[in-house]
């Protein structure tokens, strides 16, 4: 009998683990677009925008001490579900940075790219989340999710963002959007501030047209490099181009739709971002090339607050100057605002092919708890004094500068 009732207790248990897992789900979406429109080109001002706000954040994140790689697109997507929730300065701020005129071609190109990436069959997944902290869901407003829901296929869910277990889910939800490869965009515990993320994921994965034999593939030196590293080898027929300053060749992926384009400066030349948008659309001629390409496997990460800041859009992270009201009920008076702008991303490049993946976080927090007027956090030294209410003696009365030696 209680071998019995100890199964009765378990399966019941695992029925309510099931249903808190189904219910913090507001909007019952697959967090893409499920019937993306068919789309077989796109529109010339918007791709130019694209480029420009790719090769914009290219120049701000370059650097000589480590790996840059970063997908433009999820950066774009994320920050377009953001911008949805703005209003005045702090939209025009942010459509200008995202080189949109409007908040109408913002979304629509953001549906349009995505439908058109998602009828190229599997090479693609772009999902796209939003995920509230349980007490502050009442004052998101429901046109702002409406959009969202609408333009980019947003899966949106409260939680508990007091619990660890929060930070699981969410970090479970970009797993699984990112074929494993990126494991964890939000570090517990969150803050108390923390009201809201707004998520993008975005992965590529294609074979080449021509794959490289691996009983070619060698290992040579690689410049700043201590060690050898492992190279792909053989001969193509492929686009390529040469002059004083540059090598550059395009592999395309087996479908032929897709291109990996490499731009090789020659030995003590620099390029800047004008010089890299004036190769891209220069045209290359088909050529014999004996082709070397280092095999890669890196992971990248980088905190774009300041970033986006220098390119045009600090009001967006000022919690006094801010203007989320679009997003929010009492936004302006809570001091919503963008807190964090995190991007990891993932690239592998070998033999068979490449594989690609990203994902975009935005923090939104809020300057005070949405429980009360003030946020009172003890989290550093502080003074303590105990005492008779009635008389007011002092019955002890200390400076802790550690709680728990």
């Amino acid at each position: 009998m209680l071998k019995k009732l100890l199964i009765m207790f378990a399966v019941f248990a695992l029925a309510a683990c099931t249903q808190s897992q189904k219910d913090f789900a507001l909007v019952d979406t697959k967090g893409y677009l499920s019937n993306p429109d068919q789309v077989s080109d796109l529109d010339e001002e918007a791709l130019l925008a694209n480029r420009q706000f790719a090769l914009a954040l290219y120049q701000q994140l370059l650097n000589n001490e480590k790996n840059v790689f970063f997908s433009p697109l999820s950066i774009q997507l994320a920050l377009s579900m953001t911008a949805n929730g703005a209003a005045n300065s702090t939209l025009k701020e942010m459509l200008d940075v995202l080189r949109y005129a409007d908040v109408e071609s913002m979304n629509e190109f953001s549906r349009l790219t995505q439908s058109y990436l998602l009828n190229q069959g599997d090479f693609f997944s772009i999902n796209n989340s939003i995920w509230i902290k349980d007490a502050y869901r009442e004052k998101v407003k429901q046109p702002f999710l409406d959009v969202v829901v609408n333009h980019f296929g947003a899966m949106v869910a409260t939680l508990d963002f007091s619990q660890n277990s929060a930070s699981d889910t969410i970090n479970q939800w970009v797993k699984e959007n990112t074929n494993q490869r990126i494991k964890e965009i939000v570090k517990p515990p969150i803050d108390p501030l923390t009201v809201m993320f707004l998520i993008n994921t975005l992965t590529f994965q294609a074979k080449w047209d021509v794959p490289f034999d691996k009983k070619l593939t060698k290992n040579d030196a690689f410049a700043n490099l201590e060690d050898k590293i492992q190279y792909v080898f053989g001969s193509r027929i492929l686009p390529y181009l040469e002059d004083d300053r540059v090598q550059m060749a395009s592999f395309l992926t087996k479908d032929l739709k897709q291109e990996v384009l490499f731009i090789l400066p020659r030995p003590n030349v620099s390029l800047t971002s004008a010089d890299i948008s004036e190769y891209m659309v220069k045209p290359m001629i088909q050529s014999s090339v004996l082709v070397q390409l280092p095999k890669v496997m890196i992971n990248a990460e980088a905190e774009l607050k300041e970033t986006l800041g220098k390119m045009g859009m600090p009001s967006a992270f000022l919690d006094d100057i801010a203007d989320f009201s679009t997003m929010a009920m009492d936004a302006k008076a809570d001091g919503l605002h963008i807190f964090s702008v995190l991007h990891k991303t993932f690239w592998m490049l070998d033999e068979e092919g490449t594989e690609a993946a990203a994902v975009t976080k935005v923090e939104m927090q809020i300057k005070s708890s949405p429980q009360g007027d003030y946020s009172f956090i003890v989290n550093r030294p502080f003074t303590v004094i105990i005492k008779d209410k009635e008389t007011g003696l002092i019955l002890f009365m200390g400076h802790i500068l550690n709680p728990q030696p």
